[in-house]
This record gives C-alpha cells, structure tokens and sequence, in this order.
C-alpha cells in the first residue's frame, strides 16, 4: 500500500507597500490608457497571473495550492468580478478600512486573494 504525502509550498509574499503601491499603480494605469488600453494589456498577460501594474511591479498571483499563475479565468471572473462585488462591499462596512488588510493578514492577503485562494508573491526569474 502506497501511501500520499502531503507537501505544502512556503510562499514568499509581496510586502504590503508594495501592495499598496501596485494598487494605486493599476488606477492610474487604468485611468491613462482609458480602459481600453489596461484591457488590451491584460489579456496580452493572460495566463501569468498579472496585471499591467503587476507586471511593472514584479508581481505574480499564484494558487495557494499549486504555485501555479493564476489564468485568464480566475484572475478575471474571480479575482475580478466576484472579488468586484464582494470588496466594495466589505469596504464601504469596514469604512475602507480593509484596503489595508495585508498589513495585518500573516501572509498579506487582501479580499480578493481570500475569495480567489490566491497569494501575490515576487515574479520568478
């Protein structure tokens, strides 16, 4: 009988400046290339687990379990729009306290990185 052993990955986090930096990164981006343009951007980083700022940043968002980017789906629909719809939300309650979550979350995890079972960590060479 064979039996499973069970491996989890250490991931090493983006810090939460650097959060916060890539945030604000995206909506100026966003806002300078009038929407189209970050589209456009977003899907030619389809697959690696990016966004524009985060590709300027350095950033890649992986799965918690396999360490793996993130891809077009769950970056968009998850991360995204369930995320969209849940963050606001969760911001307005908390009165915006909660876009400094990963300042006080063990691994500097936000509400989408909670909803998308995600984390942001530094690109790999």
């Amino acid at each position: 009988m064979e039996t499973q052993t069970e491996t989890t990955q250490e991931f090493v986090t983006v810090n939460p400046w650097a959060r916060l930096g890539a945030y604000l990164l995206e909506i100026v981006l966003f806002y300078c290339t009038l929407f189209i343009g970050w589209i456009i951007w977003a899907l030619t980083l389809s697959g690696k687990g990016q966004t524009p700022a985060k590709k300027l940043l350095n950033h890649t968002v992986v799965d918690i379990n396999t360490g793996q980017p993130l891809g077009l789906g769950r970056m968009f629909w998850v991360r995204g729009f369930v995320a969209g719809l849940v963050a606001p939300i969760a911001f307005f309650c908390s009165l915006g306290i909660l876009i400094f979550m990963p300042f006080w979350d063990s691994n500097n995890q936000n509400i989408a990185d909670k909803v998308s079972s995600s984390y942001v960590i530094p690109t790999p060479n």
